[in-house]
């Protein structure tokens, strides 16, 4: 969970919660130079970084929720639907924040280097890390448990299966609006 910089390389990640960034913080964090100077911050946190690199991973928004779903009842061990998490979730809390809110500048624009896409998470990855002069595969941190129990489950089609009523689905595209317009995600899962 952070906004790391490293200004002797010049480059900055900003982790979208849900995206993979714990996975991609990890390597990050062991090269050095690398700063955490704080967790779950928005871009327009950071100034002066112009001539930077700076770079993040968005997720989409259908998926992202259930991760955060999936997430809170690991942190808090609370079983609870996902009909009673939509429900009742705290909308400010920082998993549920729409992603464009962590990447928009202060002129509220979406100015970032590279955004990359969970859906194409090792691509993507390999093409920051390329850039930067990193030769490392990222670790698949927060795993869900059901992976280690159906090692090929397909995550799409396995999401797809907890949105079993239309104002589900509605809920997170009148949410995540932006989102999936910004990000190019289809409005349906």
């Amino acid at each position: 969970m952070s906004l790391l910089v490293n200004h002797v390389s010049k480059w900055a990640f900003i982790h979208v919660p849900k995206t993979a960034g714990t996975s991609i913080s990890y390597v990050l964090n062991q090269y050095p130079e690398t700063e955490n100077i704080a967790s779950h911050q928005p871009v327009r946190f950071i100034s002066d970084l112009q001539e930077y690199f700076i770079f993040s991973f968005v997720r989409n928004p259908f998926t992202r929720t259930l991760s955060s779903y999936f997430h809170y009842q690991r942190k808090y061990k609370k079983e609870i639907s996902f009909e009673n998490f939509l429900k009742t979730t705290n909308l400010n809390h920082l998993w549920m924040l729409p992603q464009n809110y962590y990447l928009k500048s202060n002129n509220d624009k979406v100015e970032i280097s590279f955004i990359g896409k969970y859906e194409n998470l090792k691509k993507d990855v390999s093409k920051v890390f390329h850039r930067l002069g990193i030769d490392k595969n990222i670790p698949h941190l927060n795993r869900h448990s059901i992976y280690d129990k159906h090692p090929n489950l397909k995550q799409e089609k396995y999401y797809k299966s907890f949105y079993t009523e239309d104002w589900m689905k509605d809920w997170v595209r009148e949410r995540y609006e932006d989102d999936f317009k910004i990000f190019n995600y289809g409005m349906d899962i």
